[in-house]
């Protein structure tokens, strides 16, 4: 399929072209650990949007919202403690479909600053929000005792009634509203669904019924008379994607539009007012590592399909059109280090702004008939570190505030610990004593960093920025004289040898994700991992060799100047290798975070092949990651809490 590049107003595509491109390779990408954890609390394919996005998990939903960026999440440490929402969050995104009597005139768009926020749900545990079409009742979802289940909220009344009960469903995908409202239409997965199904259930209450089989993130045209869908297809050979329209019955199904390689259709496939395109994101990993989501227009008419605007993202969760017409709102990821936000493309100009702009994530948008009122669903950490007087993790206290999230952290030799938190309104990195005392800032640039750490001297610190890509920079110990030391975008997860001459990170290089060093000095950048792809690499005490996560789930020890593994272990299922890992103090045993269910705890693995043992029973807040002190004597952990509601936003117009 053969993609019609435009970067002005958009115009009738020509005729799609099948067209056969490279196997698709998935690309890693950077998302806060709370979004990683919860992710993986999902019991779905996690391959999909950038670090930003909420992906769309769960339900069979193959092709969610960052369905096709990254099976490889590459965020360690941060405050995702809240696996709670699991499922909740990352499940699917669909958006209440309307009715439209007629074009309305178009209005002036309004400043970001007259925005208005209202929460619609309030317990911190609310995911996948749409709005139904007149703009009386809320679809979400609950994640309690490790069930999920399916809820209606009454705006009006704010009285809210479980259509679905927790269990039935292991997981839930993209939804929607029927245009009427009566009914609402998601993806779901349980014992009996082998394949992405959409069920159905009346919007009051009622038994869910399969209405299409092998269909992901239905959608409706505006008239109500038809419907669009998405299928994937995996194997080990190819990678094909589909956009199907159909009757509003299901009947009378035909595939419009088809791609497959390097290529393919991301989010939903919605329809334009006037029914002659589908809106749908896409994503082309011939352009990586350059951001590689857009949208594209597919014409209802021939299937065929091209580029609209020239804006590209690191990631697409969810769109819709506004019901005049002239736009789309869209929820999408601008920076691989950060959480989705909410735009608006004009059409046809394809011009953009920005409706949100802050440290929170946004996923899903959906719009109510009248235009006025977006619903998203909108999600936050609160995380601090914990320090323990000794070796054990129950024994921890909070010596910093939870008043923002925690981006990872390290001991420095003289025992003070150096964080990076958004605690000052932008992700920084400071530095204080063990106790939480003296707590100092040492950058202030508002450019997003995260994963520090410290020298053996003590002289220097090296972190991840948002800049360039994701690149590593080394500033004094006091936050003076920056040096960026990398070319590789998405530099992540830095460690500094115990010898300080090499800081060892993971990196994507010509497709595939490397762990690789560089001289804390500066200079070429070298390759430890030619022959495998791997993860969150940290060096021993004793500075002989390092651990890493490989990308099928299993830890790998490798020499310290790199080559084939020494050995590879299996671990148990659930290991988070975005949150990172810490060798024990003797060099015997591998620390790292689990999750089951609801609960995330850390593990240790002996490096002799012995079975893991749990290490940490913590009720909440959870654990995310930990660390020893430079000296063995002492342990740290990142604990928080994961927080997501609904909320509608008004005076965008």
């Amino acid at each position: 399929m053969s993609v019609t590049r435009r970067s002005g107003p958009v115009e009738r595509p020509a005729a799609a072209q099948e067209e056969a491109r490279s196997r698709y390779r998935t690309r890693p990408v950077q998302r806060s650990d709370v979004c990683a954890a919860v992710r993986s609390a999902c019991s779905c394919d996690p391959s999909n949007v950038r670090r930003g996005i909420g992906h769309s998990c769960g339900a069979n939903d193959d092709l969610g919202a960052k369905a096709i960026t990254s099976s490889i999440k590459r965020h360690k440490f941060g405050a995702a403690a809240a696996l709670v929402m699991g499922a909740v969050i990352l499940a699917g995104f669909g958006y209440g479909l309307y009715r439209f009597l007629e074009k309305p005139k178009a209005e002036q768009p309004r400043t970001v600053a007259e925005l208005k926020t209202q929460r619609l749900t309030g317990d911190g545990r609310s995911g996948n929000p749409i709005i139904s079409p007149d703009g009386k009742f809320l679809v979400f979802t609950k994640l309690e005792g490790g069930k999920q289940s399916l809820w209606i909220k009454q705006i009006e009344t704010g009285s809210a009634v479980n259509v679905v009960k927790p269990g039935e469903f292991e997981s839930f995908g993209k939804m929607t509203f029927s245009p009427d409202g009566n009914f609402v239409y998601f993806n779901a997965r349980n014992a009996s669904t082998e394949s992405p199904t959409v069920f159905r259930v009346p919007t009051l209450g009622g038994t869910p019924v399969k209405f299409l089989i092998n269909a992901i993130a239905l959608q409706f045209s505006a008239d109500g008379k038809r419907i669009s869908f998405l299928r994937r297809e995996r194997s080990q050979s190819q990678k094909t994607s589909w956009v199907f329209v159909a009757n509003a019955d299901g009947t009378n199904e035909r595939s419009l539009a088809t791609t497959s390689g390097a290529t393919g259709f991301v989010s939903s496939a919605v329809w334009s007012p006037d029914g002659k395109f589908l809106a749908a994101g896409f994503n082309d990993e011939s352009l990586a590592p350059s951001p590689n989501f857009y949208v594209v227009l597919i014409s209802t008419e021939d299937g065929s399909v091209s580029e609209f605007g020239s804006k590209r993202w690191e990631g697409i969760d969810q769109l819709v059109w506004h019901p005049s017409g002239d736009s789309l709102i869209v929820c999408v990821a601008d920076n691989s280090f950060l959480d989705g936000q909410i735009w608006e493309l004009a059409y046809p100009s394809g011009e953009y702004r920005r409706l949100t702009n802050n440290l929170n994530g946004y996923f899903n948008a959906s719009i109510t008939a009248d235009g006025k009122s977006i619903v998203t669903g909108e999600s936050y950490t609160r995380s601090a570190v914990w320090v323990s007087p000794d070796l054990k993790p129950e024994n921890a206290k909070p010596v910093l505030p939870a008043t923002g999230n925690t981006w990872g952290f390290a001991w420095t030799p003289d025992g003070r610990i150096v964080y990076a938190s958004d605690q000052s309104g932008s992700a920084e990195i400071w530095m204080m004593n063990a106790d939480g005392s003296e707590p100092r800032q040492l950058t202030g640039d508002k450019i997003f960093k995260r994963d520090p750490t410290v020298s053996p001297d003590g002289k220097f610190i090296v972190y991840t920025t948002s800049q360039n890509g994701g690149q590593l920079v080394r500033i004094d110990i006091g936050g003076g004289n920056p040096m960026m030391l990398t070319k590789y975008n998405n530099s992540v997860n830095p460690h500094i040898s115990p010898d300080g001459k090499w800081v060892i990170h993971y990196a994507y290089v010509s497709g595939r994700t490397l762990v690789v060093r560089v001289p804390l000095e500066g200079g070429e950048t070298q390759i430890l991992s030619e022959s495998f792809e791997a993860l969150s690499p940290r060096y021993s005490n004793d500075g002989t060799k390092f651990a890493c996560f490989l990308v099928d789930g299993s830890l790998a020890i490798v020499p310290a100047e790199g080559g084939d593994p020494l050995k590879t272990i299996k671990i148990p299922p659930g290991s988070e290798r975005e949150s990172g890992l810490s060798w024990t103090p003797d060099d015997r045993g591998i620390v790292f975070a689990v999750q089951a269910g609801e609960s995330r705890s850390l593990w240790v693995q002996p490096i002799d092949g012995g079975e893991a043992k749990q290490f940490t029973n913590l009720e909440n807040p959870l654990v995310v990651t930990a660390h020893y002190s430079r000296d063995g004597k002492r342990i740290a952990l990142v604990r928080g809490d994961f927080v997501s509601n609904a909320i509608m936003i008004t005076g965008f117009r």
